[in-house]
């Protein structure tokens, strides 16, 4: 009995003297009297997005939105610790995208993805963006691993809304230039003959199988290890490669994936989002970190993608609302 009370004291001095955390609460999980009663000054709302498109033969057509779910978990949980103050509010992830990579060779009609056109997308973040600051929330982040032009382009503006409207925060973690660079910069350390094999890697190469194999390893299927590597030596290489009519669906190397890989550039990409987020909640201003849409714009490639698949948006819009005056 001595020895029982002697250390049940001891776990309640240590649960006292434990630092304090946040609340990390799911909204589907709250009443209405539970969201009248959150702090709006000090209260995170994190969108998590997701999108099914094809990542070749060997990752699952939602690795996209497996890694925007992680990184989801992995934000709200050092927020949490490091704002005490603060509620972390999630809402349920949102599974679709605009733009899957397969677009960049033509490939409009893909196994693997189903998306909506990026006009869509925006509208859906910008309605949310709107119930969100009707009722008085002014901090929001998106978690949205794809990185499309036009998709990201979407969410972008969505938050461009946002702060307008409401002069509110809602920052698209993805687009950000300096938290992409934490998935880069843990790829410099390859060698010389890897990043030969890998080539100029757009999509699901080397780096998107190492990161399965790290956060989700059964759902890769085995046949990766004997995988060819298709990626040319140039942007420009690449974007031809994909014009292939019987392109697999990858740009790069997946055979020289693992496990280790993975993890490191999941560590690096994730630390970066974390610490954004968090300067950006201590008051930095999103405005000063470069936006990677941006970038993509200057690239003749990409506009020359972002044309095509803006003037199939046009089309398939003219299309559904033919359909509808036709109905009426």
């Amino acid at each position: 009995m001595i020895r029982f009370c002697l250390g049940l004291v001891i776990v309640l001095l240590v649960a006292g003297t434990a630092p304090a955390s946040a609340d990390v609460v799911r909204i589907t999980d709250l009443n209405t009297a539970a969201i009248r009663a959150l702090d709006r000054s000090k209260t995170v709302v994190i969108l998590s997005g997701g999108m099914l498109e094809e990542h070749g033969p060997y990752l699952p057509a939602f690795t996209d939105g497996i890694l925007s779910d992680r990184l989801t978990s992995e934000l709200s949980r050092a927020l949490a610790a490091q704002k005490p103050d603060w509620t972390i509010l999630l809402f349920p992830q949102i599974p679709f995208g605009a733009s899957g990579y397969n677009e960049i060779g033509g490939h409009y009609t893909f196994p693997g993805t189903y998306a909506v056109r990026p006009s869509t997308l925006r509208a859906v973040f910008m309605d949310l963006a709107s119930e969100i600051g009707d009722q008085g929330f002014r901090w929001i982040f998106v978690v949205h691993v794809h990185g499309s032009p036009l998709h990201i382009r979407a969410i972008d503006q969505a938050g461009d809304f946002f702060h307008d409207t409401y002069g509110g925060r809602m920052v698209n973690l993805w687009g950000l230039v300096p938290v992409l660079g934490g998935w880069g910069s843990a790829m410099q350390s390859m060698t010389d003959a890897e990043k030969q094999e890998d080539g100029v890697s757009l999509h699901a190469g080397m780096d998107e199988h190492s990161l399965m194999l790290h956060l989700q390893p059964a759902l890769v299927a085995p046949g990766f290890r004997n995988a060819s590597a298709v990626a040319g030596r140039t942007m420009a290489d690449s974007f031809e490669v994909a014009r292939a009519v019987d392109w697999p669906g990858y740009l790069g190397s997946p055979r020289i994936a693992t496990a280790a890989w993975g993890e490191k550039i999941w560590k690096s990409f994730a630390a970066a989002a974390v610490d954004h987020a968090a300067r950006i909640l201590g008051g930095a201003d999103p405005a000063q970190f470069q936006r990677y849409a941006d970038l993509l714009d200057r690239n003749p490639l990409y506009q020359a993608w972002v044309r095509t698949a803006a003037e199939r948006d046009d089309r398939l819009a003219a299309t559904q609302r033919a359909w509808l005056e036709r109905k009426r």
